[in-house]
Formats: C-alpha cells, sequence, structure tokens
C-alpha cells in the first residue's frame, strides 16, 4: 500500500529533521519558496478562521499569536501571570518578586530606573526581533556589550589589583605577537612561509603587537597610561606590561573574548526604557486576545482538535479552550507538569529535560563607575564567586544607575552553593568591592533574580543544549498530531529571544502546511 503525501512528509521529518520536510515541502508546491529578503521568508497560509489556542504569553507565544493574528486565524493566548513577555521582564519600583519556595522581595528603585531580569540585549544578527521592534514602533538605543574601560580581576595578577581590559588585550597582543616574530625571525616556520610571505608577517606583527623594530613587546600606548599626555612639560608614557605569565596565571581568557562571540558582537541594542517593551508593544497589538491568570492544567487531542483546561487564578474556576491547533510555547520544565496526553516519545523527552538556573543581582547606586572609573556600559570579569559586573548602557551622565552584580547560572556553580539569599547578596557587593575599593558601601536596594525559582518558569534555559540534546531536538520541533512546540529550547538560538520568534514562525509554516492537507502534519 502507498504512502500518503502526510506520511510521507512525516518519515521525511523523522529522518532529516524539520529542514529537509521543509524543503521537501517547497518542492511539492505546498509551501512558497523563500524571498530573497527575510521579511519575505514567513507568508502564513490564511487562516479563515481556524482556532488556535496558544500557551504561554512569552516572546514565542506573542509572536505566534501576531503572526497568525495578521492571516485571519482566530488565536487564544492564556498566560498564567498577570504579564506578557515570560522571560523578558523589567523590574521597575513596586514589582514584585516572587519565588516559587516562598521567597518575597519588593523593589524600591527610584522612579524611572529599572532592571532586566531576563535578556537584556538585541544583537544586531538578531534580525528578526530587530525587525518586530520597528515593525512595532519600539524605539530602540545602542547596548554598550564591550569597553576597553572596565576591569579584569584575579587574586593572582597585578597583586590582585583589576587591570584594564585594554590593557589585557593589547599586552596579551604584544607577548603573543613577539614569541611568533621570535619563532620566525628562528626558522620554526620555514616550511610554512616563504620568505616574501615571512617579511610580511613580520611587518603584521610589528602592527598587530605595537612591536618595537626588533620585535619586542615594550609595551604600548593602546594598553593605557603611566603617565597621560597632556599640555605640561610631562612626556606621555605608557603602562609597564604586565608579564606573559601572570596574564596566564590569571585565567581570564573566556571574559576577555567573550565579545568574539558572534551574538555578542557590537553592535547591540536595547529598547529605551527596558526589553519589556517589545511585549508590551504585541500587547497592545493582541488586546483581549490574551487570558491573563490563565494555569494549564490539562491538554487533550482528537482527531478534530485540542482542548486545554486552565485554572483562573482569580476566581479558582476551570475553564475550558476548544481550538483545532495548539501552540505549547511554555518551557518544558512548566510543560512537563501539566496533564497531557501527548505521544509517548513526547512525553518521556519533555520529562527528561532539564533547565539551567540563571541568575543576576542588581542594585542602585551612584555611577561611581563612570565618574570615578571612566566606565560606560560593557562587562567586568573576575575569578571570584561571582565572576561579571555589568554596568548600565542606558542614562549615560545621570547621578544614579542600576549596576548588575552578577549573572551566571547557579547549578553547579559556587554561587549555587551559597546558603542563602543574603550570602548571594553579600558574594555580589564584594564582587564589586574587588573591582571598585570603596564603592560597594554606595549599593543599595538590592534585587536577586534566580529563574529556577521564579513561578512558570522553573528555569532560564534549557540545560545540556548540544549532542545531548539533539534527539530531543529533532522530534520537538516536529508536532505531536495537533500540538506544535515553539520557544527558544525549540531553536538553535537557546537563551535569545530571537530563537523564540524563529520557533514561532515554524511553528505558523507548519499549521499553515496542515491547513493545506485538512488535518494534521506531525506524528
Amino acid at each position: 500500500m502507498g504512502l500518503s503525501r502526510r506520511e510521507f512528509l512525516t518519515r521525511v521529518g523523522q529522518a532529516g529533521g524539520y529542514g529537509a520536510a521543509f524543503m521537501m515541502m517547497q518542492s511539492l508546491g505546498l509551501l512558497p519558496a523563500p524571498g530573497a529578503n527575510a521579511e519575505d521568508a514567513l507568508k502564513p497560509v490564511p487562516g479563515k478562521g481556524t482556532r488556535v489556542v496558544i500557551l504561554g504569553g512569552g516572546i514565542a507565544g506573542l509572536v505566534s499569536a501576531y503572526e497568525l493574528g495578521k492571516a485571519g486565524y482566530r488565536c487564544t493566548v492564556l498566560e498564567a501571570r498577570d504579564r506578557v513577555g515570560g522571560r523578558n521582564w523589567s523590574i521597575r519600583r513596586g514589582t514584585q518578586v516572587q519565588f516559587a519556595d516562598g521567597t518575597q522581595q519588593s523593589c524600591n528603585f527610584e522612579e524611572g530606573r529599572y532592571f532586566n531580569a531576563g535578556p537584556a540585549r538585541l544583537p544586531s544578527i538578531h534580525t528578526t526581533m530587530l525587525g518586530y521592534c520597528r515593525e512595532l514602533g519600539v524605539p530602540l538605543e545602542v547596548e554598550v556589550n564591550t569597553s576597553r574601560g572596565t576591569l579584569l580581576q584575579c587574586d593572582k595578577m597585578n597583586n590582585g589589583k583589576p587591570v584594564e581590559q585594554r590593557q589585557m588585550v593589547n599586552d596579551t597582543r604584544g607577548h603573543v605577537a613577539e614569541l611568533l616574530a621570535k619563532s620566525i625571525n628562528k626558522g620554526a616556520l620555514d616550511e610554512d612561509l616563504s620568505s616574501e610571505d615571512k617579511e610580511r608577517m613580520l611587518g603584521f606583527l610589528r602592527e598587530y603587537g605595537d612591536l618595537s623594530p626588533d620585535y619586542i613587546f615594550k609595551g604600548s600606548q593602546r594598553s593605557g597610561f603611566k603617565v597621560y599626555p597632556g599640555a605640561g612639560p610631562a612626556t606621555p608614557e605608557a603602562k609597564d606590561p604586565l608579564p606573559m605569565h601572570a596574564l596566564l596565571s590569571a585565567d581570564l581568557w573566556q571574559g576577555l573574548l567573550a565579545e568574539d562571540v558572534i551574538d555578542w558582537q557590537a553592535t547591540m541594542f536595547q529598547p529605551i526604557g527596558g526589553m519589556d517593551r517589545i511585549p508590551a508593544a504585541f500587547e497592545k497589538k493582541l488586546g483581549s486576545v490574551v487570558r491573563y491568570g490563565a494555569e494549564v492544567k490539562q491538554i487533550r487531542q482528537s482527531p478534530t482538535g485540542v482542548t486545554v483546561t486552565y485554572r483562573d487564578r482569580k476566581s479558582g474556576k476551570s475553564e475550558t479552550v476548544v481550538a483545532d491547533y495548539c501552540i505549547c510555547a511554555m518551557p518544558f520544565s512548566v510543560v512537563k507538569t501539566i496533564d497531557a496526553d501527548f505521544s509517548p516519545d513526547v512525553k518521556d523527552l519533555i520529562s527528561e529535560s532539564t533547565y539551567d538556573s540563571g541568575y543576576k543581582v542588581a542594585w542602585e547606586s551612584r555611577r561611581f563607575w563612570e565618574q570615578e572609573y571612566n566606565i560606560y556600559g560593557g562587562l567586568s570579569y573576575l575569578r571570584q564567586t561571582v565572576d561579571v559586573v555589568w554596568y548600565p548602557s542606558a542614562q549615560f551622565f545621570s547621578q544614579k544607575g542600576i549596576i548588575v552584580g552578577g549573572y551566571s547560572i547557579e547549578n553547579g556553580t559556587d554561587f549555587g552553593r551559597l546558603p542563602n539569599m543574603q550570602a548571594k547578596l553579600d558574594a555580589s557587593r564584594a564582587a564589586i568591592e574587588k573591582l571598585h575599593p570603596g564603592c560597594s558601601k554606595e549599593l543599595t536596594n538590592p534585587i536577586y533574580v534566580n529563574w529556577g525559582e521564579i513561578p512558570y518558569n522553573l528555569g532560564s534555559w534549557i540545560h545540556g543544549y548540544g549532542s545531548s540534546y539533539a534527539k530531543t531536538y529533532k522530534r520537538i520541533i516536529l508536532p505531536d498530531r495537533r500540538v506544535y512546540f515553539a520557544g527558544d529550547h525549540t531553536s538553535h538560538i537557546i537563551g535569545w529571544q530571537e530563537g523564540a520568534a524563529l520557533s514561532a514562525h515554524r511553528t505558523v509554516t507548519q499549521i499553515g502546511v496542515a491547513m493545506q492537507q485538512g488535518g494534521t502534519s506531525g506524528a
């Protein structure tokens, strides 16, 4: 007996992943070929009133509802919280931070200041999210993700005193350039370079490392000044170079090279006034499509649709939504707590998934980092329990600002092993004191967010993404009958809003394929 078109596409997807199935759909004329521009890539099949229930009002859920709504689908977004955005959460004066264990904090920042507890930057290569900011009228400003004025600190380097990033970057380059020049002059690379290329390489190394004419690194003004240039009789004098063994002992390379990660390269952006300006813009467009305080309890599928039961947190009553299709845009850490009739393989993969517990600690303070250290944005790195300090890129030159004293994960780290919140705040304060002696006493109004303890998230991003997640990924980007999965965990851009938005585009396309086939397109 021959395969139906649906069965054939399903097997293609299982064997080669969604990309293979997508290309096969295009070749069969089920999907339009992608246009030359990214903006032309998403062309939803007209919905004609088809009902879609979307679980979760984070970026993936909001994008799904927005795009389907434009195409004529009738959408309902069920969001357990009283706000949209999911992990996109900007904390301001009066915001209540409640953990799953009952711990509560109240934000006491002065009016007009905010802290992006979740995503805080938009890379220029994340064109989907930047496109939505343009389309929805969300004004952006530059986010300074790296600054040569920020600091690196290790107790084994420079007697524990912080070193400016510019010095560590350029002293490292100088020492490496000198070593390579010596190797070339000793003939160690004669088999790899022609005589002409050796001369060209030596010329490059002199420029790259700011070497002396005899190819020795004696220090560089690129690293900063011991005597600053001015209008008096003193001659400018570069800082004494740090010895290479000290730079190696410090082992701060991860922080030093972080800006080379593709998603961290300049130029980066942020919405003016807080990252939550993005979900707020979607919310304005969607209006009554979103139901707040809707805690999903059960998912049931039939050959013709999906029924979702939720608890209205305000009334305590159970309510149901019946739809033709469902997009599950909640993290698996939450999905695994729901009574859902997923296929056994999908249920097992969701049950086995684990999430990292990302954290951030924010303080309000006088902007001593600008006023006394000439630091405007960027991140400093340390070899301490708290190993990152992040400076604000908004409201430069104002009197006060919000500094982030710690951003990493808790699971498997020294920070996560600290006994309580006070110990974690103390570690954050100590890191800032290491970098800025005497200034930590000015830190006030701390807010500590541990995403592993935030209800309806129970984690920051999926753990172990890579080879160990490959099996789950290949299956979860395909629908389970009438349920489709979206979120950054169903993309190759884990932890970023771009991944969430692109996953929503995928589900919108998949539902369109199912519409054209008159039923389901999954396993």
